[in-house]
This record gives structure tokens, sequence and C-alpha cells, in this order.
């Protein structure tokens, strides 16, 4: 890991370790690497700076002649396949916007050091799935 620091950010660069990587298609275990390939990737603040994750990950050959994956990249728990956010980011960013206009949220995001546009946070609410509660008190 190394730290990047300018004057309003900071830049991580992390790498991944593993010896091995699972197949999201058919859940085979691989430990033939295929390439590496960079992401950039934004988290939360740290401090009053702005953070983005440069994550080198590996891309992996899928084993199995019955997929028909045949190279996957590498996962990580916190970060959703092709987000450009960590998952602990983009929650905090859905209840900013939940909580108020997608244009106030903006601004609150800002000033938290998370840079991000109104319609940024439009979109995530859209891809929010909401389960609808039927009330209890609700006639027949």
């Amino acid at each position: 890991m190394q730290i990047y620091p300018t004057n309003e950010s900071l830049l991580i660069t992390l790498k991944g370790n593993r010896t091995s990587s699972t197949c999201p298609s058919c859940s085979k275990k691989s430990s033939r690497i295929h390439s590496h390939y960079t992401r950039k990737v934004q988290d939360l603040p740290i401090g009053e700076k702005s953070c983005e994750l440069l994550i080198l990950s590996r891309r992996w050959f899928c084993d199995n002649p019955d997929c028909t994956v045949k190279i996957f990249t590498e996962r990580f728990d916190w970060l959703s396949s092709n987000g450009r956010r960590t998952k602990r980011t983009e929650e905090v960013l859905r209840k900013m916007a939940f909580s108020t206009s997608c244009l106030s949220a903006e601004r609150l995001a800002k000033s938290a050091h998370i840079p991000v546009s109104h319609d940024t946070l439009l979109d995530l609410i859209h891809q929010t799935v909401i389960e609808s509660e039927v009330s209890p008190f609700r006639g027949s």
C-alpha cells in the first residue's frame, strides 16, 4: 500500500495478494492468473481530504470447461463488481440523497469531502430496491 497526498485529496494504492479466486459464474476456484488491471474507486474521506483508492487487481482464467466465463476479475466484498465507489461510500451517499433533495445532498456531500453530482445521487435513488410493506391495519 502506498499513499500519495495532495492538498485536497489522498490517492491510496492497494494491490490484491490472493493466490486464487472463485469464478463468479460457476464458483470454481482458479489459481491461473490471466493479467492485471487498475481500477480507481472513491472511498470515504480521511480527515478533511477526499480519498480515492487505486486498486491493482487480477484477472483469472476459469478452468471449468462447462462455464461460459473464460476470464473473470478478482472480487472484493467491500466493492460492487462494477462500482466506482466503495459500498460504505454508496451507503452514506444514499442516506444523504434520501434524506433531502439531490441538489442539497450534492452540496452536503461536497462539504463532507465526498465529491459527487446530483445526477449520480439521483441514480443511486433509482437503483435502490425498496421493499413495500403491507400495513397490518389495512382492511381485507
